[in-house]
């Protein structure tokens, strides 16, 4: 095949339908519904709303002129519109639109001004009547929420996709989308679905849903609900669609499938006292781990698209934790900074690869965009201390990079010294005057004090994010003017085992530093650091944190060569099921040499307690108390002839308050659609009723 570069676009109209019919898989929605006040009116409202449908509109056509709106480097550092919650509740719609929007893009070739048809997250506050984005054409994340640890939220996400705009994807679950290459005699073949088959594959792009990462809130219902699935306005529910939605309907459960509109209502769990806690013979709780999270489509077929069009946000819940750090650092909150880091494109690459199955990911090697700039330029006084909040939103593991500081005029140098074509050396000892860092939490979960002091943790100087990681550091200014760059060090594997071209500007961006500066902020000390509260640590004489079970996940293929988990494809039968209330160690294995998995699980974040790296010449050893986490990437395997030394992460987990129906998955993003994903059951053994068989997603 000549044209084996042939990309997933649900623009071409070389993309068609296959009709296969997958088994159901919405019964575990049915599992422990939350109650929730008005609860028969949201969906009374659904089925109100079921008729007439509206016509979609006409699709705008391409820009004739290229745009001229592009971000450029260097620009001035802009942040996202926030949407902050009032006397105690958060109320926002967060509306999907379509639009053309002006991308600029870094990859090997340079940069490029482009527009680019996508999906994009539109944000009206309720409370204080912002309205985000300013400017359609722009690109970027969803607004910013900001709230706090027992605030109420109620979120309404609306679909107003235009079908027409993207009329060759699938409207459900049913059939998967098809995408023709060139054949070497002339015509064409079909490159994809190959033997991927629904529901793990790529479909329904202009479905979607919300899931609120690193939320501990309830899995069901109107809560942090990833089962569900929200058409476009303008677009009828399929017979399938409403038959199963009727199904439901006869057993007295909210539907699995709502056109336009679905309502989230939560409350952002409180922090338990440790009275609470106190008695080992009632079942412990957590809290909402206050820190930096984010919201992002989560509809399974469609995850990597949709997070490639840029749909995603920040969702910042405050709480004690920084409450305490603004009284160490007076003004902290004031000069806080959200870092949305994302890859934007409009479509999925496939790759087929010679005498292999077929590789997804993200054409070329884009350099990472902050809030959709390229390269900002974040002003400081010197002496001065920030708060860096930085999400990795991206898709792929091609932003699975490691960050650290340099001066400009030492980066300018190395750029200069760089051969054409050839990757900028960025590992050299001497850094030049650059600001220092203090790390202070991971996926929104702040480190022990004991961490914070630690060289390899909180007081190292670089850091890696995966895709659906966060990292908040403190910065703190050299005490003189001058210039610097956050640097990355490019990630080696791209499709089909093949290095990607080095980034022309391996840059995420840039710091300058003036003078007159700032005297007395200090970093605060291991001593002074904000203790953990009760509830976060991990008592190992508390029996309630016995370990109950082991389990061993193998992140590999099927028989097919389709990512999957235990060697079986996500179909939406369950996979774990757990009994509430207790503690597990898993042990989390990877078998593809090509690339790394980050773990991620819905609900309850987990501690590390040890990675395994076959590739690393030498192994970190994690002391308690570890860290927790939400996402972890397992290193890649290495094979030796016919031996696979796996990659491998130990952890343990509590699960806790909620009993439901949620997932775990990979968050290389095209990786879960197409089957590296499993299904959870928590049950409540105070009431075992286990759901029926065949789940959504």
């Amino acid at each position: 095949m000549e044209d084996s570069g042939q990309k997933l676009d649900d623009l071409t109209s070389a993309s068609h339908l296959r009709g296969e019919k997958p088994p159901t898989r919405r019964g575990l929605l049915c599992q422990a519904i939350s109650a929730i006040s008005g609860f028969a009116l949201i969906d009374g409202l659904f089925l109100a709303r079921s008729a007439p449908v509206p016509d979609c509109p006409a699709c705008d056509p391409e820009p004739k002129t290229p745009p001229t709106n592009c971000s450029v480097p260097g620009s001035a550092f802009v942040p996202v519109t926030e949407f902050v919650s009032k006397n105690g509740k958060l109320d926002a719609n967060i509306t999907v639109g379509v639009a053309w929007r002006s991308v600029a893009v870094v990859a090997g070739q340079g940069y490029q001004c482009k527009a680019t048809r996508v999906r994009y997250y539109e944000g009206h506050d309720l409370n204080s009547g912002k309205k985000w984005p300013a400017n359609v054409h722009v690109p970027g994340p969803g607004p910013t929420l900001r709230a706090r640890v027992g605030d109420d939220i109620s979120i309404h996400l609306l679909n107003n996709i235009n079908p027409a705009c993207f009329g060759q994807t699938t409207p459900d679950d049913s059939a998967c989308n098809v995408v023709n290459a060139i054949a070497p005699g002339g015509g064409s073949t079909q490159l994809y679905p190959g033997s991927d088959t629904a529901p793990s594959c790529f479909h329904g792009s202009n479905i979607t849903n919300l899931h609120y990462h690193g939320t501990h809130v309830s899995p069901n219902g109107h809560a942090d609900n990833v089962m569900i699935d929200v058409i476009p306005e303008c677009q009828q529910l399929t017979a399938t669609q409403e038959q199963e939605n009727k199904r439901f309907e006869s057993m007295k459960l909210p539907p699995g499938y709502y056109r336009g509109r679905f309502d989230t209502f939560f409350k952002l769990t409180p922090s338990p006292t440790p009275q609470e806690n106190a008695d080992p013979a009632k079942p412990f709780h957590m809290g909402q781990a206050p820190g930096t999270h984010w919201y992002h489509a989560h509809k399974h077929g469609s995850v990597a698209l949709q997070l490639l069009n840029g749909m995603a946000g920040a969702f910042i819940i405050e709480g004690e934790f920084d409450d305490q750090l603004e009284k160490l650092i007076p003004g902290l909150r004031q000069s806080e900074k959200v870092i949305v880091i994302q890859q934007l494109g409009d479509t999925v690459s496939i790759k087929l690869c010679p005498g292999g199955p077929i590789d997804t990911g993200i054409d070329g090697n884009p350099v990472p965009l902050v809030n959709g700039q390229v390269q900002p330029t974040i002003s400081m006084k010197a002496g001065e201390i920030q708060r860096w909040r930085i999400i990795n939103a991206t898709m792929h593991q091609t932003a699975y990079v490691k960050y650290r500081f340099l001066s400009g005029d030492v980066y300018n140098k190395l750029k200069a010294q760089a051969s054409p074509g050839q990757p900028i050396n960025l590992t050299v000892s001497n850094a030049g005057t650059v600001p220092e860092i203090r790390q202070i939490a991971y996926d929104g979960v702040q480190l022990a004090p004991e961490r914070y002091g630690d060289p390899a943790f909180g007081q190292s100087q670089q850091f890696r994010v995966a895709p659906a990681n966060r990292i908040d550091i403190l910065v703190q200014a050299p005490a003189v003017s001058g210039q610097a760059v956050l640097v990355f060090e490019a990630n080696n594997t791209g499709p089909c085992l093949q290095p990607p071209p080095p980034p022309a500007e391996p840059v995420l961006l840039r710091v300058n530093v003036t003078t007159p500066g700032v005297s007395g902020m200090n970093f605060p000390t291991p001593a002074t650091f904000p203790p953990m509260p009760t509830w976060l640590q991990w008592n190992e004489n508390d029996p309630r944190n016995a370990i109950k079970c082991k389990r061993t996940l193998k992140f590999n293929s099927d028989g097919t060569g389709r990512p999957a988990i235990d060697g079986q494809a996500f179909n939406g039968t369950p996979n774990q099921v757990v009994m509430l209330n207790t503690a597990e160690e898993w042990t989390l294995e990877n078998y593809w040499d090509s690339s790394m998995h980050p773990f991620h699980i819905h609900v309850n974040p987990f501690q590390v307690l040890e990675i395994f790296d076959p590739n690393a010449t030498t192994q970190t050893t994690l002391q308690a108390p570890y860290n927790w986490r939400d996402t972890i990437a397992i290193p890649p395997s290495k094979t030796v002839g016919t031996v696979i030394t796996p990659g491998r992460v130990r952890i343990r987990h509590r699960f806790l308050d909620f009993p439901g129906t949620f997932v775990l998955h990979c968050h290389i993003l095209d990786h879960e659609d197409r089957g590296m994903m499993q299904e959870v059951v928590i049950i409540d053994p105070a009431a075992p009723k286990f759901p029926p068989s065949g789940a959504h997603h």
